[in-house]
């Protein structure tokens, strides 16, 4: 009697719809190439499978959408940062303005086309809920059975949210527990939480206090306004004045680097701090991260309370990629709960985060180094987690037999399609 191996190959779609979160993408490429190696080794394994046995693959070649310049993960260092064999994995699709005008769809939708536009059993959209158009035009050409909706933000969320509408089987999956848990509220819907990291893997690896210099800022200098008033994502203004105080009472100045897009003078530095402050606008990839893991600690300086509230921090997502912990004070740990003290620098009662910034450069080489470890650690645990929920998607998709857009209620055509191509290279701030 011959065995007969199940095995069911999962058609993959992966939308990086906002041009500003490739580091969220590569975070799942990173997981999906991991589970592609592992079934390739399951599979040289069984050279004779066992009746009733059913594998979970990952069709070859997965399609990766993305919006923005074309050249993108050449050009920021993505494709550096990833490694010829992930990128060499997937199929890589630019969503140019002049695609986008293609990709629009009336129902009922067009027959799948060439290239990327064929069917697909399970879209992962990574930004939806700042560009949902991207994520519905890109469902309405290949017609999924699962969308995977990652959830960045849980402050604009409500019951007639357009993610909700996006498809008839969907699942979320925000990148924090805080976040999940107020979607949750908001949305009277099971949100999951997990955060796929794409580790960044230093040429020469700094491994003692001298080659540290330092501490990091990372972020976009951007502006925000809201009903809690208006500033910048990032409170440079406040860290300035609190390191002028230090330099007023004759202590060092600890070094600062601040990475990310803008330009040095929206940084508002008083010139007394000009050979204490680095600005390194536009950096590639490996780069960005390279200075990072050059530093003693990451300083979140958050301009905001959302980050605290409802919002993803990408501060807490280089921290965790670079191994490089941030300054933190309770209410970061009260919030990003997968984070212990082990994992950060605590600031003291009454401490600020210049005043931890000199404590922390004074410390034991062994105490400035054992955090890192505990973090390379806790990546891999998050990685794991990350593994079992993509896995769980995946393995979904395969069991719904009634998914695409067949009698699915919602009506499309209503959504207003002006503003989509200026949108599809949009950002909003991390």
């Amino acid at each position: 009697m011959n065995t007969e191996v199940a095995t069911s190959a999962v058609r993959l779609v992966i939308v990086n719809d906002v041009a500003g979160h490739f580091e969220v993408l590569a975070g799942i490429l990173a997981r999906l190439y991991t589970l592609m190696q592992k079934q390739q080794r399951q599979q040289l394994q069984q050279q004779q499978p066992s009746a009733h046995t059913t594998d979970l693959w990952i069709e070859p070649q997965p399609r990766v959408l993305y919006t923005g310049n074309a050249r993108a993960p050449v050009d920021n260092g993505l494709n550096d940062w990833l490694g010829k064999e992930v990128v060499g994995a997937f199929s890589w699709h630019p969503l140019t303005a002049s695609t986008a005008i293609t990709d629009i769809a009336q129902p009922p939708p067009p027959p799948p086309g060439p290239g990327w536009r064929t069917p697909a059993d399970v879209i992962i959209c990574v930004s939806a809920e700042l560009a949902p158009k991207v994520c519905r035009n890109v469902l309405m050409a290949v017609q999924p059975r699962l969308l995977v909706v990652v959830v960045h933000r849980a402050d604009t969320h409500t019951p007639n949210a357009r993610i909700l509408f996006l498809h008839p089987t969907f699942e979320l999956m925000a990148l924090a527990p805080h976040v999940a848990n107020l979607s949750r509220h908001m949305l009277k819907r099971s949100v999951d939480w997990s955060m796929p990291v794409a580790a960044f893997t230093p040429r020469k690896p700094c491994r003692a206090k001298k080659c540290l210099r330092g501490f990091s800022i990372q972020g976009a200098l951007r502006r925000f306004k809201s009903r809690h008033g208006n500033g910048f994502t990032r409170d440079y203004v406040g860290l300035w004045q609190r390191l002028m105080q230090l330099r007023a009472t004759g202590q060092a100045v600890p070094p600062v680097v601040v990475m990310g897009k803008g330009q040095r003078e929206d940084l508002l530095l008083p010139p007394e701090l000009d050979d204490r402050v680095a600005f390194y606008p536009w950096l590639k990839y490996p780069d960005f991260w390279s200075l990072i893991h050059h530093s003693y600690a990451l300083v979140p300086a958050f301009g905001m309370p959302v980050y605290y509230e409802s919002r993803i921090s990408s501060t807490i997502l280089a921290s965790l990629l670079t191994c490089v912990p941030v300054i933190a004070e309770q209410r970061l740990l009260d919030t990003y709960t997968f984070l212990e003290e082990r994992h950060v620098f605590l600031r003291q009662p009454g401490e600020d985060e210049a005043a931890a910034m000199v404590r922390i450069m004074g410390l034991p080489e062994e105490e400035v180094f054992s955090r890192r470890d505990a973090l390379c650690a806790l990546q891999q645990q998050m990685n794991e987690r990350a593994d079992a929920t993509l896995t769980r998607y995946l393995s979904q998709a395969l069991r719904d037999d009634g998914g695409g857009f067949r009698g699915f209620p919602y009506a499309w055509a209503s959504w207003p399609l002006g503003g989509l191509v200026g949108r599809l290279g949009g950002k909003a701030p991390r």
